[in-house]
């Protein structure tokens, strides 16, 4: 991010399995995916955690926020609770966003 507005932020997670200690264990991957003000698409970051809990979505948040994410009017996700609670959490210093429901199809075409 080069401190440029992103006025659109898809957030999406995906849940994998992965070998941790012997055992095999699902996490989440999260990736932010931001459309920037000249209208190209770029990925701003990726994390992976236990859960896709709202606490876990917070902190990615506010590393995006923390690197230079500005600028945000609309965020786009499939509306999973813990990225809602996170997102109302935001919401209290960036006024201007809103989470819409958006069908993961519609993502793709």
């Amino acid at each position: 991010m080069d401190g440029s507005p992103y006025p659109y932020v898809w957030l999406g997670a995906l849940t994998q399995k992965v070998r941790e200690g012997g055992r095999i264990v699902n996490v989440s991957v999260v990736v932010a995916t931001g459309v920037n003000s000249q209208g190209q698409r770029e990925i701003l970051g990726m994390d992976v955690g236990a859960s896709e809990d709202g606490a876990f979505w917070l902190a990615f948040l506010r590393s995006l926020n923390a690197r230079g994410l500005s600028g945000v009017e609309l965020v786009i996700s499939d509306a999973h609770q813990g990225l809602k609670n996170a997102i109302a959490i935001r919401q209290r210093r960036i006024c201007r966003s809103r989470l819409v429901r958006l069908w993961r199809t519609a993502l793709t075409s």
